[in-house]
């Protein structure tokens, strides 16, 4: 008699005692996905801990470095309101958020060529200051955007 092994089920949980940027984490201990819980956003865990659990091939270590490579993954909802990044991660319930002019730069970057290049030389040009400044804030905000889910590695 063969015995067949089927897949473990994805548990994902919040982990309210350990936090990045004062944000809790979720996390499956049963793969590699984790990111940071942003309140604005996702108003509670449940929204993301159910995605995980009906999506587990969709598991990013959000935690990681972000690679060089980005992308805006399809439940990200993205629409410039002014000066705005206007956002909607469609995983959860919450109401969506307005993030600022340099993440809306690095979303119009990241959506034409999957890098920050964009974002840089118009972070550069917008508050007049030295592209190493300007590429240092651009990458800390989308490191942060990565951290939330909010951007994936390009495939």
């Amino acid at each position: 008699m063969t015995a067949y092994r089927t897949a473990a089920p994805h548990r994902p949980v919040a982990d309210h005692t350990r936090k990045i940027d004062g944000q809790p984490v979720v996390h499956c201990p049963d793969c590699h996905w984790a990111q940071v819980l942003d309140e604005r956003l996702h108003q509670g865990p449940y929204g993301l801990l159910y995605w995980h659990r009906d999506h587990p091939h969709d598991a990013v270590d959000h935690l990681a470095a972000p690679p060089d490579h980005l992308a805006v993954p399809t439940y990200v909802r993205w629409w410039a309101s002014g000066h705005w990044l206007a956002i909607e991660d469609r995983r959860s319930e919450g109401p969506g958020a307005l993030l600022g002019t340099e993440c809306l730069e690095i979303f119009r970057s990241v959506s034409a060529d999957g890098d920050l290049e964009r974002a840089v030389v118009e972070n550069t040009h917008r508050r007049y200051v030295f592209p190493s400044r300007a590429r240092a804030d651009i990458e800390e905000a989308a490191a942060r955007l990565f951290r939330t889910g909010l951007l994936r590695p390009a495939p």
